[in-house]
């Protein structure tokens, strides 16, 4: 694999560094040296400091311009106020990449966010690539070695340089690492370049990740993309959360997608698998490093004790890992090892005493669980340090594991860690975990991104047509809100199957529009101070008459003015009433990071209450669409509950496709948007009530 980022490859290998800071004068130049000459893998390496002189026979030049060698990186660490300056003199001589390990620019608030701002301006006119600032030089720490590794190594990335040693420290069980890049502020140099990097390195199987922000969604889609075409799982701890949920209390969809759902959808779409703590993080990384490409997902259960099988046995079927049952042969061989009474159907439970058998029968029961063909992984459990117990537990798996014909994974549930056995598990390779918890939880997203992989594909942007992008374009080009009328011919432009309508302004002409309609019609006031009318009591159903409607008119515009005498009412919108159907809602949002994004779930005026949606960031295709729907609990309803017949699952797909032509067409200038509820019947969908949010208008529509 050649590694496309050839960039970073000279950042990571650099002919000739340059140390801008303290210097150490009681030092010894030469070891001082020797150590930096490891670390960067260069033997031309140079000291600066203003003072000038030498440590020891080693010269400390005054500034990077009088080093009379080329120079590719330099390492800055001076203080904050004077980076700028220092990454100046650092283009002058030429130096292509800055490391900046200085702390106290944003992180601190708004003065060290300046500095932060010039250093960026500096970089930009001396056209260095910087590192940083507050960061460190791990990005250039040899990673530890794993006598005996077996599986592939894991590339760290973390914006945390901290929450990254604990997972580095991983070595300690066995957890191979290739590098581990911290990036700090990211002043250039992000997240998604090293994501991109790792997803061509030959050295990298996994991809982890600790973040707590992203800053360019087309960077982090084309490097998702990458790690996607080279086969590279990306395992991810993401912190933090949008304001999209507290941005705006007017929209459903603002509430359905806040937090980070959108974060989670980006992750979907790519096979992330997102974990809660660095935990979860290394061993669920290094699950995914050791295990065989292409692994299945049914597990048998091996422990000491039956109470202990049966705990696996809850949590594996909580999380959905399959544990199906060996066959009778298979059986009937293990009772020939293990006592009648004990159970081998799976959980096989050893009962402990068989630990004190000879070697050679312990592993015979090894052999038959992994020569079983129901079986893809064997899980063995050992949840308390029991001597001897478990150290001939250990002994068996250091033999057994590097050859067995089927993955073997470990729990070593105790805490207390100074034992023989334990010892023997890190050094069989096994993943090893320390709860079933997160044992299970990482198979099972083992077997999701087996899955996701064989949908993964570089999604065509949602362009719409001339026609789309003109009405989109004459919609949002006058300042404030839109009126109903133009929200309606917005909405019909982009194909969405709206519901027959009329706005009236007089308890007359609400009769009149009734009857062309049809009875019954739906009542509702048109105002954009009411998004939620059925909250205020300003919607009425079923209404059947003329008279009705004329006494219905005055009853809604007099409750409209009583709940609010300052609202802007239009009038009374008489809307056709549609008959049965799947209440659905279909939405668009602006994430402040991410961009715009589509959501559908359950629908209705108890959307928020229920929370079943899905959210996918632009650009989305038809297979993200029936990927969100058929992800819904409220699927079932789609597909025929309870007797009635399935609904259109594929004209639901066609709206939430039109919504995000919608976004794409509108950009920025659409904030967020509810078809809420889109009823979805046996043959076709109908758009029933709508809200619309310009971005940067303030004003909200709604019929």
């Amino acid at each position: 694999m050649v590694q496309a980022r050839q960039d970073l490859e000279q950042f990571f290998y650099p002919d000739g560094v340059a140390i801008l800071g303290r210097v150490d004068r009681d030092a010894d130049g030469e070891a001082l040296l020797a150590e930096y000459r490891e670390r960067y893998g260069t033997d031309r390496v140079y000291l600066v400091n203003p003072k000038g002189g030498a440590v020891g026979t080693v010269p400390v030049y005054e500034s990077v311009v009088d080093i009379p060698d080329p120079v590719a990186l330099a390492i800055i660490n001076v203080g904050p106020q004077f980076c700028a300056g220092a990454l100046e003199e650092c283009g002058r001589k030429g130096i292509a990449y800055a490391l900046i390990f200085t702390a106290g620019f944003s992180e601190i608030g708004p003065e060290g966010a300046a500095l932060e701002r010039e250093l960026a301006a500096v970089a930009r006119v001396q056209g260095i690539r910087v590192f940083g600032p507050n960061t460190n030089t791990n990005a250039f720490e040899r990673m530890p070695d794993v006598p005996g590794l077996r599986g592939g190594k894991i590339g760290l990335l973390t914006q945390s340089g901290h929450n990254g040693r604990p997972v580095v420290q991983g070595s300690g069980f066995g957890v191979g690492f290739s590098r581990w890049v911290p990036t700090g502020n990211e002043v250039d140099l992000e997240a998604a370049d090293f994501l991109e990097y790792f997803a061509y390195d030959n050295e990298t199987a996994v991809i982890a990740g600790y973040f707590e922000g992203f800053k360019d969604p087309a960077k982090l889609r084309l490097a998702l993309e990458a790690a996607n075409a080279n086969g590279k799982p990306i395992v991810a701890l993401k912190i933090g959360s949008t304001a999209a949920g507290s941005r705006m209390a007017s929209s459903h969809t603002g509430h359905l997608t806040g937090g980070d759902a959108v974060v989670d959808g980006l992750f979907a779409q790519h096979g992330v698998t997102r974990v809660r703590d660095l935990d979860e993080l290394l061993e669920t990384s290094a699950l995914f490093a050791k295990l065989p490409a292409g692994t299945g997902p049914n597990v048998c259960l091996y422990s000491i004790s039956g109470g202990s099988g049966t705990l696996m046995a809850e949590m594996a079927e909580t999380v959905g890992v399959p544990t199906p049952a060996l066959s009778e042969a298979t059986q009937t061989s293990l009772h020939e090892l293990i006592p009648t009474y004990l159970a081998v159907a799976n959980p096989v439970d050893n009962g402990g005493q068989f630990l004190g058998a000879p070697q050679e029968q312990r592993l015979r029961a090894l052999e038959l669980i992994a020569g079983d063909p129901a079986v893809d992984v064997i899980v063995v459990g050992i949840t308390g340090a029991l001597g001897q117990m478990t150290d001939n537990f250990g002994a068996d798996l250091l033999e057994f594991a590097p050859r067995s014909a089927k993955p073997v994974v470990v729990t070593w549930n105790s805490p207390k860690t100074d034992e023989q056995g334990f010892a023997d598990l890190v050094a069989s390779g096994a993943p090893l975990f320390r709860t079933f918890r997160n044992c299970f939880g990482a198979l099972r997203a083992y077997a999701d991104y087996q899955q996701r992989a064989q949908g993964f594909r570089v999604r065509a942007p949602n362009t719409p047509p001339a026609q789309e992008q003109a009405a989109a374009d004459a919609a949002f080009g006058a300042p404030g809100a839109l009126g109903a009328s133009a929200a309606r011919t917005l909405l019909e432009a982009f194909g969405l199957p709206l519901v027959r309508e009329e706005l009236v302004t007089r308890g007359d002409d609400a009769a009149a529009a009734g009857g062309q309609i049809g009875w019954p019609v739906v009542m509702k006031v048109a105002s954009p101070d009411f998004p939620h009318k059925s909250d205020a009591g300003l919607v009425r159903l079923d209404v059947a008459s003329s008279e009705e409607a004329s006494r219905v008119y005055d009853e809604l515009v007099e409750r409209a003015h009583a709940v609010d005498a300052s609202a802007t009412v239009e009038g009374v919108v008489v809307q056709q009433q549609v008959g049965d159907g799947i209440e659905m809602i279909v939405g668009a949002t602006l994430d402040p990071v991410l961009g715009p994004a589509v959501l559908v779930g359950t629908g209705g005026i108890f959307a928020e209450v229920l929370d079943d949606v899905a959210v996918r960031p632009l650009p989305v295709d038809a297979d993200d669409a029936r990927e969100m729907i058929r992800g819904l609990r409220g699927h079932a309803l789609l597909a025929g509950a309870r007797g009635r017949p399935p609904a259109d699952e594929e004209a639901l797909v066609q709206v939430i496709l039109g919504i995000a032509r919608l976004c794409e067409a509108a950009k920025t200038r659409l904030v967020e948007l509810d078809l809420n509820p889109v009823l979805v019947g046996p043959s076709g969908a109908t758009v029933v009530d709508w809200l619309v949010v310009p971005g940067g208008a303030g004003g909200i529509v709604h019929p």
